[in-house]
């Protein structure tokens, strides 16, 4: 895994395909094993933490609140946004923060990184780091409106949340992880969510000092970025970016990717989870891997070649084994 992502020779290519909690169990009665044993059966690589804490809901548990406070409807597959506790709120002194410094919070992740540091790349789990961490907590229509209106309130909640999070960067490393993976979505379906010259602002120099927290303990950063997002590849390269993720075929061409970035860059994903996956034939699905790999990694190495986000109960048993056998 780490040869890969340094784009270095490799025996073969890691394989990484996650999986929704539903998906999770349609797929294990498909194999006929435990639910633990799933990650093995798709050959998976990578091994993400995450903190730890105690699961909050609302009163009928229709709302799930994460460690930040902000809500997420129980009832869907994927993630939707359900409260946003700043909603009604500029005073940022008044919320209160989570706590990256608690003990507890790192228990079972150190645990874990103890059991399987030797078997698998063990990374933190450090999505919706910046831009979707406060969308998430003021909301996304706010959030986007206080970037052009009050863009010094939206700069002042990325900082701290961005302390935070280095904070908990810098424990994992202490912890013993193989690398970094952080996700942020800046991309739609044919454009960027808001502007490069904004994403540049707010986003970029807070950016950097997450991934310097990995970049400085010389382990590759993986980020997770949804969308079209060519407009600011080259400053994701600058500021220590090693792998791009999920590489989505729909918004990305692989061979553009290849050629300006194949010698700068490692890849993880590529094999559509809004297209061929749920949609495609058995013999569609066998070719998409096949063109991935032979795309994205000519040499043979510098991909993580799997499934470009999680897979959802619309993908039919049949077309996971194809891909798995591909």
């Amino acid at each position: 895994m780490l040869r890969a992502l340094r784009r270095e020779p490799v025996d073969r290519l890691p394989t990484q395909s996650n999986y929704t909690g539903k998906m999770g169990q349609l797929l294990s009665a498909h194999f006929g094993i435990a639910e633990a044993e799933l990650p093995q059966r798709l050959g998976n690589h990578l091994l993400r933490v995450d903190i730890d804490h105690p699961r909050r809901t609302n009163a009928d548990g229709s709302i799930a609140f994460d460690w930040w406070g902000a809500g997420w409807d129980t009832r869907t597959e994927g993630y939707w946004h359900a409260f946003a506790p700043l909603k009604d709120s500029l005073d940022l002194d008044r919320y209160p923060w989570p706590d990256p410094n608690d003990a507890a919070i790192l228990g079972a992740a150190e645990r874990t990184i103890l059991r399987n540091a030797d078997n698998y790349f063990i990374a933190p789990n450090l999505g919706m780091c910046l831009f979707e961490r406060a969308w998430s907590l003021r909301g996304f229509d706010a959030l986007l409106m206080d970037m052009l209106e009050r863009p010094e309130w939206v700069e002042e909640l990325l900082d701290r949340i961005t302390q935070i999070q280095a904070t908990l960067a810098k424990r994992f490393v202490a912890a013993g992880v193989a690398g970094g993976y952080l996700g942020d979505d800046y991309g739609a379906q044919r454009a960027m969510l808001f502007s490069p010259r904004l994403w540049r602002r707010l986003i970029k120099p807070r950016l950097a000092k997450l991934f310097a927290v990995f970049v400085d303990a010389n382990l590759p950063v993986i980020l997770h970025s949804d969308g079209d997002i060519r407009a600011i590849l080259p400053d994701l390269v600058e500021i220590g970016m090693t792998t791009l993720n999920p590489v989505q075929p729909e918004v990305l061409d692989h061979a553009w990717l290849h050629k300006e970035y194949g010698a700068k860059l490692s890849f993880y994903g590529g094999i559509s989870t809004q297209g061929v996956l749920p949609n495609g034939t058995v013999e569609e699905v066998r070719a998409a891997a096949i063109a991935c790999a032979r795309t994205l990694a000519p040499d043979g190495t510098g991909l993580v070649l799997g499934a470009s986000h999680r897979m959802q109960s619309d993908i039919p048993a049949r077309n996971v084994e194809a891909m798995l056998d591909a």
